[in-house]
């Protein structure tokens, strides 16, 4: 009799099922937006053209030949400054007009721009952290579940005669 009790005990504290696993699942995003902004400043300059005349002063020491033979050196050395360069739209002439008695000077300096620019970059950074717990749920047939409610009400059952029949005995 002893047996028998042992056996429904360990039948009823054993369940079908065991303890169910949980998985846990982590998931990280991160998200990156990057905007930029740009600023661009032209300023234009209109083109130069300048020109510069020197008046060349004459001799005046009172002696004659000493005047002249100055006068004449300074316009032979002033004549051999007759140059001119170009570059693009930029050029400068340089001459002497012995007529005159005049050193001129003509620049000209092409159109400029000067462009400037500005960049702004924002960073945006977007993170999302999902924690999740997943606990599985198995799936009984409904004749398993029908099988087990039935196997519970002839344990009660049995259960129930058990007792019965015990205090039978233990009754004179």
């Amino acid at each position: 009799m002893k047996n028998i009790l042992y056996f429904f005990m360990l039948i009823t504290a054993t369940g079908c099922g065991t303890t169910k696993v949980v998985k846990e699942k982590r998931e990280e995003q991160k998200e990156v937006i990057v905007n930029t902004d740009r600023l661009t400043t032209i300023e234009r300059n209109k083109a130069i053209i300048d020109s510069l005349k020197f008046k060349i002063a004459q001799s005046q020491t009172g002696d004659q030949k000493f005047d002249s033979a100055v006068n004449s050196a300074v316009s032979k050395i002033l004549s051999n400054l007759n140059s001119s360069k170009s570059s693009g739209d930029n050029s400068y002439q340089l001459m002497y007009d012995d007529v005159l008695k005049e050193l001129r000077a003509l620049i000209k300096v092409g159109p400029t721009d000067n462009q400037t620019t500005i960049n702004n970059a924002t960073v945006h950074t977007k993170e999302i952290i999902k924690d999740t717990r997943e606990i599985p749920v198995k799936y009984m047939p409904k004749w398993v579940v029908m099988l087990s409610c039935f196997g519970g009400c002839c344990a009660i059952a049995a259960l129930g005669f058990l007792v019965y029949r015990i205090s039978r005995i233990m009754r004179p």
